[in-house]
């Protein structure tokens, strides 16, 4: 489910940068393309070299701009915009889909969108529940079960929004820059600033991951966005690391609604 013999193009805009990247069959084709908002025309050019027929777009900002999706249209490719009136290749139960975060319906789709055979050996090949973190500015934590059945997550500040968070809102405290956190304890209040924040960012993932896998014994942890990294150095419980999960999920997403539609 899923896959396409099309062409595809993710984009993902976001506050700062927008990233792109083209699949075929379900796999990302090359490397995932970062531009500014004032430089679309690097998107028309991924459209144009690799034969893309259908686009799917993601925003936490602006859209893109009306010259290259009425050129996409008038070329008569597929063009989507994720929204909550869009069909979703997977069940929910959460209250407020109309409110939830594209990015977490992108990487819950992402999720679905793994293979056995392009997962890590230590990844089961079996439907099971996964709890997905992706943690960027926020951190969110999704959970889907093994029925492809979305339950809902958690959204807490990130790693550096609670650094700055302790400092902004105390007279005080200073804001420390991350940096590693040896021991338990902080020892100093720029160390004890630390372990708060960063290392509560594991200890959340962790306590959460423990309390769930009560329920589901064979759940997974997948880890994206842009301390992922930095969190798999740290965990003490099994996971996988999933680099644009976001994008992976986009073109999930568009390959259910070309199916549907065809």
């Amino acid at each position: 489910m899923g896959t396409t013999t099309d062409h595809q193009l993710a984009i993902d805009i976001g506050n700062s940068a927008v990233k792109a990247a083209v699949f075929l069959n379900g796999e990302l084709i090359g490397p995932v393309t970062r531009f500014t908002d004032q430089e679309w025309e690097v998107a028309d050019r991924l459209v144009t070299n690799h034969g893309v027929k259908n686009i799917i777009y993601s925003t936490v900002a602006n859209v893109p701009p009306t010259k290259w999706t009425d050129k996409w249209n008038t070329d008569q490719l597929t063009v989507l915009a994720l929204g909550p009136n869009l069909a979703l290749p997977f069940a929910s139960n959460y209250e407020t889909m109309e409110t939830l975060g594209q990015d977490r319906i992108a990487v819950v789709a992402g999720s679905i969108a793994l293979q056995p055979s392009s997962a890590p050996a230590s990844a089961p090949e079996k439907a099971s529940a996964r709890l997905i973190v992706d943690a960027g500015t926020c951190m969110t934590l999704d959970l889907i079960d093994g029925t492809q059945t979305y339950l809902g997550g958690n959204i807490s500040p990130g790693m550096r929004m609670r650094l700055q968070a302790m400092h902004h809102f105390t007279a005080r405290l200073p804001f420390p820059e991350p940096a590693e956190t040896p021991g338990w304890v902080g020892t100093s209040t720029n160390k004890a600033l630390r372990h708060g924040g960063q290392m509560g960012l594991v200890y959340e993932v962790e306590g959460l991951y423990h309390r769930l896998s009560i329920d589901f014994p064979e759940l997974q942890l997948l880890l994206t966005g842009g301390d992922a990294d930095w969190l798999a150095e740290k965990l003490s419980v099994p996971f996988s690391v999933y680099p644009n999960l976001v994008l992976r999920g986009l073109n999930q997403i568009l390959s259910y609604y070309v199916q549907n539609e065809s």
